[in-house]
């Protein structure tokens, strides 16, 4: 090979690194650039969240409830459809008994709860404390009832996706309620940070049945003072990983098997302008 050989064919080797430098360059910005599709809000019609509009509804799947001490609830919801269920509404028919009276449900603001985002073939697990179950206290029957949501053609809400929220440990304390703090990873693939509107966790024995739940904030708020929490890296909600953390308003269940804690971060496209998460 001659010395001109060489010289080309070293040229021609630099011409196509730089070129290849230079693609992924513009690829890069290209990406960068690129909108996120999450919108901002969409048009709520509610109507029954019972039957999709090609077959299908948000379905109750498990439900359970605590039995002793500060008695709560928990249960997790399935969509069978082949829609987006925005903003459902459910409400817990809890019936109890108090100071050896006849038993009634227990009515109020907090026996709703919202859940924002369901899509096709999603779980995601609801929960609210309920009485204090003393010695004249019981809880007769606990149900969830379905009412309403916002069907959503499938892609409507862009690329948004559910967070995936792994349990990692729980940190039990001696002092006043609350107390108890379930600490998890929370990772979000979204391309923009959404509203967080709670987090909930649900219980389990070691036989996997729901033994109660709870609808908290999440990021530390609430943190027991005799605990040293690391604050978050990032807001739930946001894009990218964090360890973050919820302090049920109840000790938990002392059945419960911590291992097969489940939590479900609540993540909304906006803030609702009254928020039925938020009542207690």
């Amino acid at each position: 090979m001659t010395k001109r050989t060489l010289l080309l064919t070293a040229l021609f080797a630099v011409l196509v690194a730089t070129a290849g430098v230079v693609a992924v360059a513009v690829r890069g910005e290209n990406e960068a650039a690129k909108p996120c599709d999450i919108p901002n809000a969409v048009q709520e019609h509610p109507v029954s969240a019972k039957r999709a509009p090609n077959g299908g509804a948000i379905e109750v799947a498990e439900k359970g409830v605590s039995s002793s001490g500060l008695a709560s609830m928990g249960a997790v919801l399935h969509n069978t459809s082949d829609h987006i269920a925005y903003r459902t509404k459910v409400a817990l028919k809890v019936i109890v008994s108090v100071n050896g009276l006849p038993p009634g449900p227990i009515q109020g603001a907090p026996m709703t709860i919202e859940i924002p985002v369901l899509l096709p073939g999603q779980r995601a697990g609801i929960g609210r404390t309920l009485i204090h179950v003393g010695g004249r206290d019981k809880v007769h029957s606990a149900d969830v009832a379905v009412q309403t949501t916002t069907w959503l053609p499938n892609g409507a809400l862009g690329t948004f996706a559910p967070t995936t929220d792994t349990y990692e440990s729980i940190s039990r304390s001696h002092t006043s309620l609350p107390a108890d703090a379930v600490r998890y990873t929370e990772k979000s693939t979204n391309c923009r940070a959404l509203t967080s509107r709670r987090t909930a966790v649900v219980f389990r024995d070691a036989n996997g049945k729901i033994t109660g739940g709870d609808l908290v904030p999440p990021d530390g708020k609430g943190n027991p003072p005799s605990s040293r929490q690391a604050p978050p890296a990032s807001p739930s909600c946001s894009p990218g990983e964090r360890t973050i953390w919820i302090v049920p308003l109840q000790n938990i269940p002392r059945s419960t098997a911590d291992n097969r804690t489940e939590l479900s971060s609540y993540c909304d496209l906006n803030a609702p302008p009254a928020d039925p998460n938020d009542a207690l």
